[in-house]
């Protein structure tokens, strides 16, 4: 099979599962969830989710364990930017109302393959959804790019969609304190403003310490390249018809296989 599908676990359930009024909460709940697939108390997951409701930026626990993290990161939520941290590895992305994430819960087992296979299996379906759209989309890195990887979704040469895996635990349905599961996530900005992302990402990285920043030119928003789809929308009313979107079609795509 093309595009990593052979990947599928049986039972595999498509669910649209966030809670935007509690932005930590709402990533957090990533790794319950996923525990409760490892431990065999929920069937593997696509869950479909959207990011809280105010401006801000989501960071890996090493931006925060890396120079003055804590600090910097204090000091963006005292000026009012929403900052979260992510279950996922990674530099800093876009958070906030017009932001959409996508994440795979899946047990880990003896013949779970492996991290390509996984991105593979992220992106394949969303490259075929935005061609649904008209939208033409590749996999690969961008220096300069907000949490940059060899498995950007790219729309004319800039950032559409960033992807980041964790692998937890040990093997599912083994006994652990830990009960092994796959995350694999991608994060799509869809009506976002990415002048004002980028500042608060480079601000972060400048006050911890760290050499890393951001380039606004490496990124778009759905908004920018569809914008008659969405016009009179509000971000959030943007990010909530994507995610009936994918609803439907990420049901339609695990039930066949394609």
């Amino acid at each position: 099979m093309t595009g990593g599908q052979d990947l599928w676990p049986v039972g595999t359930q498509v669910q649209w599962l966030d809670d935007v009024d509690h932005s930590q909460a709402n990533q957090d709940l990533e790794q319950e969830l996923g525990e409760q697939v490892g431990r065999g108390d929920r069937p593997p997951l696509v869950r479909i989710w959207r990011s809280g409701g105010r401006l801000g930026i989501g960071l890996s626990r090493r931006d925060l364990a890396m120079g003055a993290g804590e600090h910097a990161a204090a000091a963006l939520r005292h000026q009012g930017c929403d900052v979260v941290v992510r279950q996922t590895g990674g530099t800093a992305v876009p958070q906030g109302p017009g932001v959409i994430h996508l994440s795979y819960l899946f047990p880990r087992t003896r013949s779970s393959g492996t991290t390509d296979g996984y991105y593979r299996l992220l992106t394949a379906p969303l490259r075929t959804w935005l061609h649904n759209l008209g939208v033409s989309a590749v996999t690969g890195p961008l220096p300069g790019s907000y949490c940059d990887g060899s498995y950007n979704l790219l729309v004319r040469d800039q950032k559409l969609v960033g992807t980041a895996q964790a692998w937890r635990g040990g093997l599912a349905g083994v006994h652990s304190t830990r009960p092994g599961y796959i995350l694999a996530h991608a994060c799509m900005t869809v009506d976002v403003d990415l002048a004002w992302a980028t500042q608060q990402m480079n601000q972060f990285y400048e006050q911890s310490g760290q050499p890393y920043r951001v380039h606004l030119q490496t990124s778009v928003t759905l908004r920018q390249v569809l914008p008659n789809l969405f016009a009179d929308k509000s971000p959030r009313q943007c990010v909530d018809w994507v995610a009936e979107q994918w609803l439907q079609f990420f049901g339609a795509w695990v039930s066949t296989g394609s």
